[in-house]
Parts: C-alpha cells; structure tokens; sequence
C-alpha cells in the first residue's frame, strides 16, 4: 500500500510543482517545469556533499542504540512505566498525519484550497510538503530494507540487512513532513518550535503502541528533516529569521537555533 501511494504521488508531480504554468495540448511546460525541480531536489538530496554527510552521520548514530540494549531497554521502561491509557488517547490523534492514506489527500485538498482561496502560502506549503515526501521516499524504503531489523513485537533493533522491513519508521518519515515544512516557512522562532515540537508526535506514537523501536522512528523523522531542508528555499526576505539545525548525538538529536538580526 505504502508503494502504491508513492507511485500514485509521483504521476501527480506535474499537477503540484509547476502551478502557474498554463497546460495546453502539446505543451510539455508544465511537465518539464515538474521534472527539474524534481531533478534538481533529488541532486540535492542525493549527490549533495553536505546532505550525504548528514545522511551518513545520521545512519551512523542511529547505529547505536539499533544495536545495543538501549533500544529494548527505552521499548520496556515506556511500556512499562509511562505507557496509559491516556498516551494510547493522544497516539490515536498522533498517528493520524503519519498515515499514507490520509496524508496525500490531504497534500491534494490543501493545494486545491489554495488555489481557490488564492492562498499563495497554502500553496507552498502543500508543494514543499509533497516535494520533501517524494524526495526522501527513496531513501526511506531502502534503509526500510536494508538495515533490516524487526518491530518491537517480532525480534530486537539490530541490524539484519534485508531480513526485514521495518528499519525505518513510515508513519514518523511521512507525518513528520508537514509540520517540518510549516516549520521551515515560519518566521517566528516560536512557531518554528512548536511545528518541530509537533513533527516528533508521529514518531512517539509508534513508540507508544509499540510498533516501532525507538532508533526506527528517529531515524524516519530524521530523513523527513533532511528531506524539508533540501526543499527550504533559502530565506532572501529582508529583517531577522531564525534557523534551527538539528544535529543526531549516539544518546538523542542536539537543537540548535541560529539567528540573523
């Protein structure tokens, strides 16, 4: 199901990355409008120095708590110790924008609204978020594959290569997105902090119900990251803004916040 979605995203490209561009029979402005900003996403995310570094630095950290105790040991102390009914409440809510079926409708609907709202920030919001879900697909459902560990009910975190294919969190990849993206287009820091604050709930509600182990999920939500980052346009409007840069740490995520006055 998650690769037909994809496949079903990719056909719409032409429809989300060329807006403006007028469509007539014969006219290819709008596919080839499509095709290089698609392109020039996927040298960014791919065949970009900074980008692969992150990348490698990312895999590496999440490394270690995959194959080590900390995995299982932060699986039974939740479900032990924190797991609710209450949690279980707020992951039915949370794990809502990680879902495929209900995110590219949604992408779909906010891009119409905007163009019927003549909404230009809608519309962005919707393109950006579209662009960063098929740009960071092809590496979410390798590194699915390839790292090969199991859900937390089916074996531990460590690595297997291509014995399973739950490496990676969809749900925390996919509903990370969005917010990421509203975060990347927001002035205000606070704002920014709360849409960061918001892209992790996906991710924890697998956590919470016990479908992923913690190392899966961050690594999914990381990829979103990147894949935001790549699609960002650089901020040439004039006055202060605020950048956060997230950087992975073998025991967490370290968030720093650069400001230009």
């Amino acid at each position: 199901m998650k690769i037909r979605m994809i496949r079903i995203a990719i056909l719409l490209i032409p429809f989300f990355l060329a807006p403006g561009a007028p469509c007539f029979a014969g006219d290819n402005t709008v596919v080839r409008i499509a095709f290089e900003t698609v392109t020039t996403d996927f040298q960014s995310f791919y065949l970009g120095t900074s980008n692969l570094v992150r990348l490698g630095i990312g895999i590496a950290a999440d490394a270690v708590p995959a194959n080590t105790n900390a995995d299982r040991w932060i699986r039974d102390k939740y479900q032990q110790n924190l797991r609710s009914g209450g949690t279980d409440d707020v992951a039915k809510v949370a794990r809502v924008p990680g879902m495929a079926l209900v995110a590219v409708p949604v992408t779909i609907g906010a891009y119409g609204a905007g163009h019927l709202l003549r909404n230009p920030t809608i519309r962005e919001w919707s393109q950006r978020s579209f662009r960063a879900t098929i740009v960071g697909a092809p590496s979410l459902l390798f590194l699915q594959s390839a790292i090969g560990s199991h859900r937390p009910d089916e074996g531990n975190s460590h690595w297997n290569p291509f014995h399973a294919s739950d490496g990676v969190s969809g749900h925390a990849y996919i509903g990370a997105v969005p917010l990421l993206t509203a975060a990347e287009m927001s002035d205000s820091p606070y704002r920014k902090g709360l849409f960061f604050a918001l892209s992790t709930l996906p991710g924890l509600s697998r956590i919470n119900d016990n479908e992923h182990y913690f190392s899966q999920t961050a690594l999914g939500w990381y990829l979103a990251y990147l894949s935001c980052k790549v699609v960002a346009r650089e901020d040439t409007a004039p006055g202060r803004h605020t950048r956060f840069e997230v950087a992975p740490l073998p025991g967490g995520m370290a968030v720093t916040v650069h400001r230009v006055f």
